[in-house]
């Protein structure tokens, strides 16, 4: 089995519902079990003005699945919650991204792994280090926490404490 880390976001409609459904579709998959999941935290919207805030959290997974095949699976999932790809960093019902899988280093046009932009995002190393704040990423040599540490120092704001879902 491969531990992944699988990152939810939303912010229209009822994103509580969507993150604890998706969860539940993502157990069901094939030769996939969860087994962690951090808390869930709001966090402000990036990109187009005018968007409600976010809730995002991170899962990890333990599956025998490949990647593009997890990868279709998670998109159709989106879909099955009203997932509409209409924007670039747009409003959405449900999003769902591997972060990251184990120390695997992978660049397809459809998938890379690590996620590119994980490491400047503390919506999702925020949620990373609830269940993995030792994670190394393969290539920047930091940790999840020292990740989240770097953001913080630069400025940023800590996100408000989550809660369980």
């Amino acid at each position: 089995m491969t531990t992944v880390y699988i990152a939810l976001g939303g912010n229209l409609g009822d994103v509580k519902a969507a993150f604890i459904s998706a969860r539940s579709m993502i157990a069901a998959l094939p030769d996939t079990r969860v087994t962690e999941s951090s808390k869930r935290y709001r966090t402000p919207a990036i990109g187009p003005a005018g968007q409600p805030d976010y809730l995002n959290a991170v899962i990890a997974i333990a599956t025998e699945m490949q990647p593009i095949e997890l990868l279709d699976a998670l998109q159709a999932i989106e879909l099955a919650h009203g997932r509409e790809r209409k924007e670039h960093w747009g409003a959405r019902t449900l999003d769902l991204d591997i972060v990251a899988i184990e120390q695997e280093i992978i660049s397809l046009e459809r998938l890379s792994v690590p996620h590119p932009l994980m490491f400047e995002r503390q919506f999702v190393l925020r949620p990373l280090c609830d269940l993995a704040p030792e994670w190394q990423h393969p290539q920047l040599k930091l940790s999840a926490a020292e990740g989240l540490e770097k953001i913080i120092a630069a400025g940023e704001s800590p996100l408000p404490e989550g809660e369980a879902w």
